[in-house]
């Protein structure tokens, strides 16, 4: 099977694939934050959440045991995990196109260049950058109603209140971590083309020499 792979050039394939799956799961999942209403373990992630309040149509609030995403993005409770949204969206659909090309590479040739795998390692770089800003702006979302309502009236800006870190945050760190890392790796991930002479070319530049 043809390639144009190093070996560092497979650890940038294997771990972009790794970091895009834990990026995008993070991403998806909504196990970021684990807090409690009426006994009930609740978690909340940045679209989606798992076991929340809901109000009736008589005004009383219910909690409805199930997990999904917000009914609009209009109805995420914060300006900051709005924006949150938008940029892990962006910065893990570049970190996809990048796995997806880096796979098809193991087994094409030529997909994957020197000037391609930096790309690919640029684009790595700037999908890091948008999910660590993402990262570190959603906290200060976390002095939302709803927030209040899982963590206690202590939580506020950058306070987590009597809620903690849950473990889908932290694959999602993990996945951002690896972008950086796949973007070193992709400066070596290639092998240098050679150059093909042709046996006229040759034989004329014997000829000059003689």
């Amino acid at each position: 099977m043809s390639h144009s792979l190093t070996i560092a050039g497979f650890l940038w394939v294997i771990l972009s694939v790794l970091g895009a799956f834990a990026a995008s799961s993070g991403f998806f999942l909504p196990y970021w934050i684990q807090g409690q209403i009426y006994n009930t373990t609740v978690y909340l992630g940045v679209f989606r959440r798992c076991n929340f309040l809901k109000k009736r149509a008589n005004g009383l609030s219910i909690l409805v045991q199930a997990c999904g995403r917000y009914a609009s993005f209009q109805d995420i409770p914060s300006e900051a995990w709005k924006a949150s949204t938008v940029m892990i969206g962006i910065g893990c659909g570049f970190l996809l196109v990048v796995a997806f090309t880096a796979m098809f590479s193991c087994c094409c040739k030529d997909i994957v260049t020197r000037t391609s795998a930096r790309v690919g390692g640029a684009l790595q770089v700037l999908a890091g950058f948008l999910l660590a800003i993402a990262c570190g702006i959603y906290p200060s979302g976390w002095g939302s109603v709803e927030f209040k309502q899982a963590c206690g009236k202590e939580a506020n800006f950058y306070r987590l209140g009597h809620c903690k870190l849950s473990w889908a945050f932290f694959l999602f760190v993990a996945g951002t971590g690896s972008a950086f890392i796949c973007a070193v790796l992709s400066t070596r991930a290639a092998k240098q083309n050679k150059p093909i002479y042709s046996r006229t070319s040759i034989e004329r530049s014997n000829s000059f020499i003689m």
